[in-house]
């Protein structure tokens, strides 16, 4: 006897409607049913005559530059996810005064676009939304109403980080940062952080203990070894992401302090390289996965292009081995 959909739905559980869906790639599944199916296909040895997939158009991705390693830990997240959502994508560099871009929408199905740079050139928004084309803000915030935004709340997860370090007795921290732009996730964490300090009567002291920079490793590293030769009193850094951070243990290093027993340091991102380096670094985790689940879902409902839609996703301090209590130690003594 030949095995037909209702035999595999009995066996994984769904009906027979959700396995007709998912052979013929009329409808999108969840992974937990999908792998259902699967299991009971192979446990039934069955194979269906067709699986068609159905071609839901092009995403793009505009990039302004792929130096930090949490958006290479993006862009793998998303190359993966997005065949299951029988989309396309397109990686579209954004260059200054260049209108390059133009062609991929002229000459592609695009449907959507992910942003990944919070101030993005205003005639590219501009250009895209005269398409009536949904567009989604990764992790940031946005300066377009039209843009729906997937994001954490960076007041609040700078506020908590600032407070955890309170907590073991610093006040004399120094930030490390991103340049302040309104609304920008970094003028939000830097917000969250001074907010943290003022609960205590600490006022923090832009000139002397922030530090601004590109978010990579080698800012980290320039900026912590500046505050180093000026012998700024300091007992903790938070940077505003991992590997600002880990630049900060390496100028450290260089200058013979240990962390977290001279210096405690807290990150921003939680990339896969915080859990390996040594020390293993504290820092605040970005769910990336869920934020590439979200954004993808976003372009489910292309019928409401224009609605902006805010999705916070939560955030946590993962508590590592880079963050210590305060022993009093003056570091300009040792």
């Amino acid at each position: 006897m030949s095995l037909t959909v209702r035999d595999i739905a009995k066996v994984a559980g769904v009906s027979p409607a959700t396995v007709s869906r998912y052979f013929s790639g009329s409808d999108i599944v969840s992974k937990d049913t999908a792998r259902k199916i699967e299991n009971a296909s192979k446990e039934l040895g069955y194979t269906p005559k067709f699986k068609k997939c159905k071609d839901n158009g092009v995403i793009a991705v505009l990039i302004p530059n792929l130096q930090l390693g949490f958006y290479g830990e993006v862009l793998k997240e998303l190359i993966e996810e997005i065949p299951k959502y029988n989309y396309r994508i397109v990686f579209i560099p954004t260059i200054p005064d260049s209108e390059h871009y133009k062609i991929f929408f002229k000459e592609m199905n695009i449907i959507g676009v992910i942003y990944f740079d919070e101030f993005i050139d205003r005639d590219i928004i501009n250009y895209i939304s005269s398409k009536k084309i949904k567009t989604v803000m990764f992790a940031g915030g946005s300066f377009d109403s039209r843009s729906e935004m997937v994001h954490i709340n960076d007041i609040a997860a700078a506020y908590e980080g600032t407070k955890y370090l309170i907590s073991l007795g610093h006040e004399k921290i120094i930030i490390l940062s991103d340049f302040l732009k309104n609304i920008g996730s970094s003028f939000q964490r830097f917000t969250g952080c001074k907010r943290a300090l003022d609960e205590i009567g600490v006022d923090l002291n832009e000139n002397e203990m922030l530090g601004f920079g590109p978010v990579t490793y080698e800012t980290g590293y320039r900026l912590t070894k500046q505050f180093l030769e000026k012998k700024t009193d300091f007992t903790a850094i938070f940077a505003f992401s991992d590997e600002m951070a880990m630049g900060g243990i390496s100028a450290l290093h260089d200058f013979g302090l240990k962390v977290p027993e001279d210096v405690s340091v807290l990150g921003f991102d939680d990339i896969a390289l915080a859990s390996r380096f040594i020390p293993r670094l504290t820092t605040i985790h970005q769910p990336i996965k869920e934020f590439v689940t979200k954004t993808l879902e976003a372009f489910q409902d292309l019928d409401n292009a224009n609605d902006k839609v805010e999705i916070t996703l939560p955030y946590k301090i993962v508590k590592r081995d880079t963050c210590t209590v305060n022993k009093g130690v003056n570091i300009y003594e040792k």
